[in-house]
């Protein structure tokens, strides 16, 4: 894969996950007290973690031609990680209407 195509896929995943994570924290309904403390924990967590990946697609784009393949792992690693956060997000959601465990 062309090295710009990689990075703009991956960025578009990126900012879909994202987007995913902030809708379901627009539909849940008003969290209070220990709910509330740890969803916004989970949501830091998570952004910070996008923020990494973030950063490793930078990495990427800054890389040389020949150079930039081993960095991709690290990317779709922590895509991979992200996307599973979003998805276990989901379904507590679906589960219980207000993201709690």
């Amino acid at each position: 894969m062309i090295r710009r195509a990689y990075i703009r896929k991956m960025e578009d995943r990126l900012e879909r996950l994202e987007y995913d994570i902030d809708h379901l924290r627009n539909r849940m309904a008003t969290p209070e007290g220990d709910i509330r403390r740890r969803i916004d924990q989970e949501i830091r967590d998570f952004q910070a973690k996008a923020e990494a990946v973030r950063k490793r697609i930078r990495a990427v784009e800054a890389a040389g031609a020949s150079s930039w393949g081993p960095l991709k792992n690290a990317v779709d690693e922590g895509l991979k990680e992200l996307g599973k956060i979003a998805i276990d997000a989901a379904e507590r959601f679906r589960n219980t209407g207000s993201g709690d465990r």
